[in-house]
């Protein structure tokens, strides 16, 4: 790029070039063309007319030169305003002076792996213009909420992922992994819920905020409650094949009772899945069926096929007392609304409650996507975390607009060992989840291929 000195310089040639040109093809005067000697040329080889044409002619080159000079000195004044490439200003002093332009950057021959860092800055440009601002203004001070959330689910990788992720540079801090704010404490404000994260005074060089609370995802309460808080925020959901799910919280609820000195289970793993499969049914798909057959009456009824006050003898099992049924450890679901809300698939968030309800994974995705996109919420398989440890993060970083970040080895967190399932038993599982995880598959458009299947 031609820098002022060097525009003066041209400037300077051109004007040169036009006064030779004019003082050499002036027009013809009498007694203006004479030789050394004193003697008139006169017309001997000169055409007036040809003369003339000449002069036109220099007169379009001198407006052509004249805009091009114009245009040169535009140039040079918006040089000077802006700065831009050319310069930065140094406001160090009273009046800015100039600093010299940066050094070119090096090409793709020079430096091969510049092509793969520039399209990964402009990704990253991209991604943190996209990121969510989560921050308001409160007593003077911002208070800053979760950029990304860790909705699920439980016994699926969610304490390895919040462990890695609070490694990140770019990742504030938290003092607490699961905080249940829009499940538990949501009455407590966002005050209180904000007072668990790394705060800021500006929104300059901030750092993402994230939790992860895999119980998010299987109360009734907590997606609504998100949408209307935080709902551009980025969700993270961690699914594992159910029936290892399932046997893996029966083993942490073992161990969660002892820690917290309550009372031991005094059910197997057997008897705990046979006796919810039966809550689920009566209280869960009973009430599916109810409303399908109500709907269809209506229907029915405005097509004239039905009288309406004719007898509907379908009754709702959710609003029914079923003490017929002699449950055991879900004595409360007696009482439908005691254990699922709303009569859909969620359920307590205890650990040990719903070992079948949390891996009924569709039901809850389904409910989650009428308030969040499905372009809102990665998902992460949790068998790849064993396998491909390195790949999982990358793939989150990306998706959070985070650089990649070297967390070193990679070493198992709040793993609990256990002995295998019976065959009987998994079989029986495998049978039960078959048709959610169709469904799953559909709603997702992906194949987990979980090896119980």
């Amino acid at each position: 790029m031609l820098n002022k000195k060097h525009i003066i310089i041209l400037a300077f040639i051109i004007v040169t070039i036009i006064c030779y040109q004019f003082a050499i093809t002036r027009p013809y005067t009498p007694g203006s063309l004479t030789n050394t000697s004193g003697t008139s040329f006169g017309n001997n080889n000169l055409d007036i007319s040809e003369l003339l044409r000449l002069q036109k002619d220099l007169k379009a080159q001198q407006n052509e030169i004249r805009k091009q000079l114009e245009s040169l000195k535009f140039s040079v004044d918006n040089a000077e305003i802006n700065g831009g490439a050319m310069c930065e200003l140094d406001n160090n002093e009273e009046r800015p002076r100039k600093q010299k332009s940066p050094i070119p950057k090096p090409t793709f021959e020079s430096d091969p792996d510049l092509l793969y860092q520039m399209q990964l800055d402009e990704r990253l440009k991209k991604t943190y213009k996209d990121q969510p601002n989560t921050c308001i203004p409160s007593d003077g001070k911002l208070l800053c909420l979760p950029n990304f959330i860790v909705i699920g689910t439980m016994k699926s990788g969610t304490t390895f992922l919040d462990f890695y992720l609070q490694k990140h540079p770019q990742i504030a801090h938290h003092n607490k992994k699961e905080i249940w704010y829009f499940n538990s404490y949501y009455a407590n404000g966002i005050k209180w819920y904000a007072d668990h994260f790394e705060q800021y005074n500006s929104l300059e060089n901030q750092k993402l905020i994230g939790e992860a609370t895999p119980f998010y995802i299987n109360n009734p309460n907590t997606a609504p409650r998100m949408y209307a808080t935080l709902k551009n925020a980025k969700l993270i959901l961690l699914l594992r094949d159910p029936v290892e799910r399932a046997l893996s919280q029966y083993h942490f609820s073992l161990q969660w009772l002892k820690r917290n000195k309550q009372p031991a289970l005094q059910y197997s793993f057997e008897h705990l899945i046979a006796e919810e499969a039966d809550v689920i049914e009566t209280c869960v798909r009973g009430h599916e069926r109810y409303r399908e057959a109500f709907a269809e009456r209506k229907l029915a009824e405005e097509r004239g096929e039905v009288d309406p006050d004719s007898t509907f003898d379908l009754i709702d099992p959710y609003y029914q007392y079923h003490s017929e049924k002699n449950w055991t450890f879900y004595k409360d679901c007696v009482k439908c609304d005691k254990c699922f809300q709303n009569g859909i698939l969620h359920t307590s968030g205890h650990p040990t409650f719903g070992m079948l309800a949390k891996s009924l994974y569709y039901e809850q995705i389904d409910f989650w996507l009428d308030y969040f996109p499905l372009s809102q919420i990665h998902i992460i398989r949790y068998e790849d975390i064993s396998h491909y440890p390195e790949k999982v993060l990358s793939e989150v970083e990306d998706y959070l607009g985070i650089t990649h970040n070297d967390y070193g080895e990679f070493k198992p967190k709040n793993v609990v060992p256990h002995d295998k399932m019976g065959e009987e038993t998994r079989s029986f599982l495998v049978d039960y989840f078959r048709e959610s995880n169709k469904k799953l598959y559909k709603l997702l458009n992906r194949d987990f291929n979980w090896q119980s299947e």
